[in-house]
């Protein structure tokens, strides 16, 4: 699982701002961010449990409002704040233990469990094509974490190549321009065999092959994006024709290098940037930079969620841990 509470000079800078800003047109959806943020309930300790904030902020207004107090009881402490449905989903502990997909009604304030047979979620993207969620999760009795789609109006789950009980999904991530959703995927064998060896050997583990994928929002195909042989790819943030992507030679091992893929071709181009991030790279809509959870750099470690703008290189604080620990965040919009 993910961490949890006490647990990249653009070489196309220019092709990539034209090209994003050019594949939006029309009204301008009202953007924002969704920030999970894991506090003491008294402040202090442990000693009367711990909750999950839910924090949002205007991109627009710049202003940070709280949300909701969740409960936490799942294993990875995950919630996102769904403004089109006014909701909130999250990962909670469900009745047969396990974590499940919740809702938590922001008006009515009421929580209702929405899945069953699972064991845990890694990733919730709330709001997709037809009225449907997409997740990175594990059934019960599986190791293998899985794409799936919730259909929020019959509430049916559907799981990509449910019966592949080898290749295990680490990131997903939503193209708004296109409509296609997208996963970084390896294999659970060469991840074992490789740990295998750096245990024998007492040398640093080297990731398994990992690859991104093109999964189709309405037959659920997919294609092959781009594979980057013994190379780790720790997060993925898609948008029009590119995907931003954060890499490691070592698994739990720095430096961390980024880089943008072509989605129609794989070309991918090296960037050199100051920043430290492992997980929570997200592209703005008018292509100028993108938020990202982790250190600024240069010197500068406080960990939190900033915005990098890749014409001028300022990075801009939007988020500090200050209270508890910042456990994800996600950019959605308000249609």
């Amino acid at each position: 699982m993910k961490e949890s509470f006490p647990i990249q000079k653009f070489i196309s800078i220019m092709t990539l701002l034209l090209f994003i800003a050019g594949c939006s047109s029309g009204i301008e959806a009202h953007d924002y961010l969704s920030i999970t943020n894991t506090e003491y309930v008294n402040g202090v300790d442990t000693e009367d449990g711990m909750i999950m904030r839910v924090y949002t902020y205007d991109i627009q207004t710049k202003a940070i409002a709280k949300m909701a107090d969740l409960p936490y009881s799942s294993q990875y402490p995950l919630t996102v704040a769904s403004f089109a449905n006014d909701t909130i989903y999250f990962s909670a502990t469900g009745k047969d233990k396990g974590d499940e997909l919740f809702s938590y009604d922001i008006q009515a304030q009421t929580t209702h469990q929405l899945s069953s047979g699972l064991f845990a979620i890694n990733s919730i993207i709330p709001d997709t094509v037809d009225h449907t969620l997409v997740m990175a999760a594990v059934k019960k009795g599986e190791r293998p974490v899985k794409v799936m789609f919730y259909d929020k109006e019959t509430q049916d789950m559907t799981i990509l190549n449910e019966n592949d009980s080898d290749t295990t999904t680490w990131d997903i991530s939503y193209d708004p321009e296109t409509r296609k959703s997208y996963a970084i995927q390896y294999s659970e064998e060469e991840q074992y065999n490789h740990m295998e060896e750096s245990n024998k050997t007492q040398t640093p583990m080297v990731p398994p092959n990992h690859t991104i994928i093109e999964i189709d929002p309405i037959s659920k195909q997919t294609r092959k994006v781009i594979e980057l042989e013994e190379e780790q790819i720790l997060t993925l943030s898609t948008r029009g024709d590119q995907i931003l992507i954060a890499t490691a030679k070592h698994i739990n091992k720095n430096p961390i290098k980024y880089s943008m893929v072509n989605i129609k071709t794989g070309e991918r181009n090296e960037i050199d940037l100051p920043i430290k991030a492992r997980s929570g790279l997200f592209l703005s809509k008018d292509g100028q930079g993108f938020y990202f959870l982790g250190e600024k750099g240069k010197g500068n470690n406080e960990r939190g969620i900033y915005y990098y703008d890749l014409k001028t290189q300022d990075v801009e604080a939007i988020f500090l841990q200050k209270e508890g620990f910042i456990n994800n965040f996600m950019l959605l919009s308000n249609p």
